[in-house]
């Protein structure tokens, strides 16, 4: 397994902004590497609220929270716009993150009935999300409750034609002819719009514009200094749609992100 610092969340608190300090994830190993991105774990250990920016991957999560005043299983569809979450004092939470389109099967939810929606798991699975709930709840470390998620994840060794575009979408961080995509599936591209809202919770055009986010977002952080040849590499007709689309989907432009993460 690799563990690595996250791009994509960040955490605010005493007037500095700064990427999460206490966060980690862990890459799956095996088949279940073909649905799950990540497991992942954060706790929060300022002494005051912080506020958590959390902006679209494509992805869908399921969440375990647990902090003095309370407890949580909830599964978090895909993301169209960035979103800030109170963090109060001593919060642990952990969570698996499932690549794009990759996750119905685990949720047994379409993926356009929880866009930008966090459900309580146990509407999805019953007493079986009540019964994780328990033993989550009952875990010492954040490696017990990854292995209690991952217990709970069929593995799927053979992706399906239409999970198969979505992977290649991913690979070409969205720069790729949707058109060609449907056609690979055999469908229409009306027929894989509507497979793409069903099992990712997005149009594909929008996974698309989220994909390229995505990989713009990675290169922002990684490289300090002028952004300027970014937006050519990233797939955006100019400079302004690089920023208005860095904007829309962070809330800051491509300068003040990467200020804001070091």
């Amino acid at each position: 397994m690799i563990c690595k610092p996250t791009a994509l969340c960040e955490m605010r608190g005493q007037g500095v902004v700064a990427n999460v300090p206490h966060y980690f994830e862990l890459r799956p190993q095996g088949d279940l590497a073909n649905t799950v991105e990540c497991f992942w774990a954060m706790r929060q250990r300022e002494k005051s609220v912080v506020l958590h920016r959390v902006v679209p991957d494509g992805c869908a999560d399921i969440i375990f929270t647990r902090n003095p005043n309370s407890t949580a299983l909830v599964a978090v569809g895909a993301m169209t716009r960035f979103e800030e979450f109170e963090l109060p004092p001593g919060q642990f939470t952990v969570g698996v993150r499932f690549h794009p389109g990759m996750w119905t099967g685990h949720l047994k939810v379409k993926g356009n009935e929880i866009t930008d929606q966090a459900l309580p798991l146990e509407n999805l699975w019953g007493a079986r999300a009540q019964n994780l709930m328990d033993r989550l709840n009952n875990a010492n470390t954040p490696d017990e409750c990854m292995n209690l998620l991952a217990c709970e994840l069929p593995s799927i060794s053979r992706p399906t034609a239409i999970q198969r575009a979505f992977i290649c979408m991913r690979e070409w961080h969205g720069q790729v002819s949707l058109d060609d995509v449907a056609n690979q599936c055999g469908l229409s591209t009306r027929q894989f719009r509507r497979a793409c809202l069903e099992q990712t919770g997005l149009s594909p055009k929008f996974l698309a514009r989220v994909l390229r986010f995505r990989n713009a977002l990675a290169k922002v952080t990684s490289q300090a200094g002028e952004h300027a040849g970014l937006a050519a590499e990233c797939g955006y007709f100019d400079q302004s749609h690089f920023i208005a689309e860095f904007r829309y989907f962070s809330g800051r432009t491509p300068g003040r992100y990467s200020l804001a993460a070091v």
